[in-house]
């Protein structure tokens, strides 16, 4: 449907980079990056605000590189919603018609529609000021949809609302992508929000598309540091893999190799990464279950929510992390405390082997 090839693009000391992109029809497509990694410019250049120097977008097979912003029929929301201040809730979604000299039947018609699909039709005679967060997200976006666009694009809509909020707008996100079948490219920092809404997922780093896969693949299977981190993940070992297969952790020694053969292609320097949850206190006592145990002693212990995060000191003073429901710590044969030794067990299923850099 919507096909980027080597997209490059100079803005002064930055850089979009051979950006290659393909999104089909009906799929909502997410790019997770932080500040400054080149989301909204990206986001722009699709839209038609920015040129690319280099490399060709195609829509649905046409060329439409050269081709004005207002000639793409996409739709648009911005973050801080660009609602116009003095048009009412009706006149701010009826915008886009009105100055295409839409038939005023029509627009009632449509703007109608989209403020029941919505559920704002009781907003319609109100001014943006007397929005709230989530009603002002409500209206831009069915001011995007009114003209039925063949792409929705979002650059980071829900990052300025309360978490209940965000959390209500993701949802109705998804009963957008699902009841009007719409093609979505969504832009945002926030990893959740990418987990919940993207069918894919590319990771943008300086400029750059650095993995691009199912949400679910990319955080099982990150292929640098930076991604890993970017998916939530803490602990990061230094370690060795020999010809053989073995792996050498510098602060564990080696691991039990029943667990974990990398690919021969792996040998030499490399990181070892895994989930907190790969980390148990107490192991119990099925050997076969670990591919390494040990003892480490807790640095600190902090709440979060339900979970409790608790940060291990190695041998050598290297930290990791652990992370377990508040219910688990009372099934320990004892209470964690900081300066406390404890037995760990690192279970295999989650480890993954990331080249040194």
């Amino acid at each position: 449907m919507l096909h980027l090839d080597d997209i490059s693009l100079q803005i002064g000391g930055f850089s979009l980079q051979s950006i290659n992109l393909h999104i089909r029809q009906g799929e909502y497509r997410v790019i997770l990056g932080p500040t400054g990694a080149g989301k909204t410019v990206l986001l722009e250049t699709i839209a038609g605000l920015k040129r690319p120097q280099q490399g060709t977008i195609f829509l649905a097979g046409e060329n439409i590189t050269a081709t004005a912003p207002e000639k793409r029929h996409f739709g648009m929301v911005y973050q801080d919603y660009a609602l116009f201040p003095h048009l009412s809730v009706f006149h701010n979604i009826a915008f886009s018609l009105q100055i295409r000299g839409t038939d005023k039947k029509i627009i009632r018609q449509k703007v109608d529609r989209m403020a029941e699909f919505f559920r704002i039709s009781h907003l319609l005679k109100r001014l943006p000021q007397n929005l709230s967060g989530g009603e002002c997200q409500r209206v831009a976006l069915a001011r995007a949809l009114v003209l039925e666009p063949a792409l929705l694009l979002l650059d980071e809509p829900l990052s300025a609302l309360d978490r209940l909020t965000r959390n209500r707008l993701q949802e109705e996100l998804q009963r957008v992508r699902r009841q009007l079948g719409i093609t979505v490219f969504h832009i945002t920092h926030d990893l959740d929000e990418a987990f919940f809404l993207a069918d894919r997922m590319a990771v943008m780093h300086n400029g750059g598309i650095v993995q691009e896969g199912r949400p679910e693949e990319i955080a099982r299977r990150p292929k640098t540091k930076f991604v890993a981190e970017l998916m939530g993940l803490k602990n990061f070992l230094p370690a060795q893999v020999s010809k053989q297969g073995m792996i050498e952790v510098q602060v564990l020694g080696r691991l039990n190799r029943d667990f974990l053969q990398p690919d021969p292609e792996q040998a030499g320097d490399v990181l070892l990464t895994f989930p907190d949850q790969a980390v148990e206190i107490a192991p119990v006592q099925i050997e076969k279950l670990y591919c390494w145990r040990g003892m480490a002693r807790i640095a600190a212990i902090n709440q979060w929510r339900d979970r409790v995060d608790i940060k291990l000191a190695l041998a050598d003073n290297t930290t990791i992390h652990t992370s377990c429901s508040q219910r688990e710590i009372n099934h320990l044969p004892f209470s964690p405390a900081p300066g406390m030794e404890v037995e760990i067990g690192l279970i295999a299923q989650g480890l993954h082997l990331l080249k040194a850099q």
